[in-house]
């Protein structure tokens, strides 16, 4: 697989980055089938939804499964801890889960909640970077968020070894994401060797990206024909119109 190393995050090259779920090895397998049908960069895998990311060795079947049959191997990875069995929802056990990830070199880039505690969120990105893996800090802010709210967040996240921030915000209106632009606009001109990745979510932020809009990401999120998400060839004939 490519060197986490040589990953780049630059808004003038984003990547495409599509969702990879399921619970099990086989739901894997036929949501990849689907994927490599379309362009992409990365596939976003939420260790979240599957049955065994409790059990390391299952995850690690998984990671290597991923990473010997994707046409395009990049992994972006994260836990979406709401999804894990209830007994396991807990820091200690999605801390768990993402440093086990890190240490198997299968992953390009892992997604750290923002909210967790600095000295574990510390941690965890300190040793994606030791292991050149590059560590994003998600902040998530509510509906109608303001620019100064979210960079506060960041600020509040920032000097904890990672240089990459996500900002996953629900919007509704064109002013919604000029919001997340302006954070992040913000906060680059304040820090800059940081990179946010604004990232609106819900039917407003696809109907944008439609139009052409790619909110000065480096990540662009794409999916299927049908969904919140726009069609990874729309959004590739988006950001590469020469074909």
């Amino acid at each position: 697989m490519p060197s986490a190393m040589s990953i780049h995050f630059e808004s003038d090259h984003p990547f495409i980055a599509v969702p990879l779920e399921g619970e099990t090895i086989q739901d894997l397998q036929i949501r990849m089938a689907k994927i490599v049908e379309n362009p992409y960069d990365m596939m976003a895998f939420d260790a979240g939804y599957f049955n065994g990311a409790v059990n390391l060795s299952q995850l690690w079947n998984a990671l290597l499964y991923i990473a010997r049959e994707a046409a395009n191997p990049s992994v972006l990875f994260s836990c979406d801890k709401s999804k894990l069995p209830e007994m396991y929802q807990t820091d200690r056990d999605y801390g768990s889960i993402l440093r086990f990830a890190i240490r198997s070199s299968l992953i390009d880039a892992v997604q750290i909640e923002g909210s967790l505690d600095e000295d574990n969120l510390e941690d965890i990105a300190g040793q994606a970077v030791d292991l050149g893996c590059v560590p994003i800090i998600v902040i998530r802010g509510e509906k109608g968020a303001k620019a100064a709210d979210l960079v506060a967040m960041m600020e509040d996240r920032w000097d904890l070894e990672a240089v990459t921030f996500e900002l996953v915000v629900p919007v509704e209106t064109a002013a919604d994401i000029d919001e997340l632009k302006a954070a992040a606009k913000a906060f680059k001109e304040k820090h800059h060797d940081a990179v946010v990745i604004p990232h609106p979510t819900g039917t407003a932020a696809k109907e944008a990206m439609l139009k052409g809009d790619t909110f000065g990401a480096s990540i662009l999120y794409a999916g299927d024909e049908q969904g919140e998400l726009p069609p990874a060839a729309d959004v590739q004939a988006l950001i590469h119109p020469e074909g």
